[in-house]
């Protein structure tokens, strides 16, 4: 296979770039950011960041598993779309539909990467007759964490963003991490930051974004002055936070 070229990263390490890249476009406002770049096509955080995903979905599925063979009623299942006739979900009903979700998609991205490889023909069709789901997943996880290298890298869809629906193993495994996480109670929340004046124009607008959070893309810093639209990455809002501390104690 031939080696690819360099590219910039297309998962999260870049929303801020990318955004930056956006509204320069938009409004001419230049930025100062940078691009993390491919290695050759996702950058080695973004790939090890994939490794440790993988690593803990095997806990959060059996916990989602769990869940769905106790059957615990959730506390709420009413939705603004709700109707007065619509069935009323039954205890496990939430977790069943997660499983019956995330498996057929590791699987059919498992089986892509076999037959991408050369393992497997074009025509094999996988039986799970009879096999565990415990198991099943089990050996897609396994299939999937000893060839991440070659899919962060060289499987054809590994330069697509990270973004709902498309076939980036890197956003896959991204998003079947961040559902059970946020199913199993242990998504991590981010503090909303917007206490800073912006530095270019000194306004009290700066604030971290939310849009990307459901998709569990890195936040990044953004002016919402339009005028203005400064954007920062979250480590360079808390370098610029200690410095203007450090300047407000000195000045005390």
């Amino acid at each position: 296979m031939q080696a690819r070229t360099a590219a910039i990263c297309p998962g999260p390490c870049n929303n801020a770039w990318r955004r930056g890249e956006t509204v320069r476009a938009e409004s001419g406002n230049e930025h100062h950011l940078t691009p993390s770049w491919g290695q050759p096509v996702q950058c080695y955080e973004c790939l090890e960041r994939a490794r440790h995903q993988l690593a803990e979905l095997p806990e959060l599925l059996t916990a989602v598993q769990m869940e769905a063979l106790r059957g615990t009623r959730p506390q709420n299942t009413a939705t603004i779309h709700s109707r007065p006739n619509d069935t009323p979900a039954w205890p496990g009903q939430a977790a069943r539909l997660l499983i019956d979700t995330v498996l057929p998609e590791m699987e059919e991205l498992a089986a892509d990467v076999l037959v991408q490889r050369g393992i497997w023909r074009q025509d094999f069709e996988p039986d799970h007759t009879g096999i565990r789901e415990g198991q099943r997943i089990s050996a897609a996880l396994r299939t999937l964490y000893a060839h991440l290298d070659w899919m962060m890298q060289h499987h054809p869809a590994a330069t697509e963003p990270h973004e709902r629906g498309n076939a980036n193993p890197g956003g896959q495994i991204r998003q079947w991490h961040g559902v059970a996480q946020r199913f199993t109670k242990q998504h991590p929340q981010h503090d909303v930051r917007k206490l800073a004046p912006c530095p270019r124009c000194k306004g009290p607008y700066l604030a971290e974004s939310r849009d990307l959070r459901l998709v569990d893309d890195r936040p990044y810093i953004e002016c919402r002055d339009p005028d203005c639209r400064r954007i920062m990455t979250g480590a360079e809002y808390d370098t610029y936070v200690k410095a203007l501390a450090a300047v407000v104690t000195q000045a005390a």
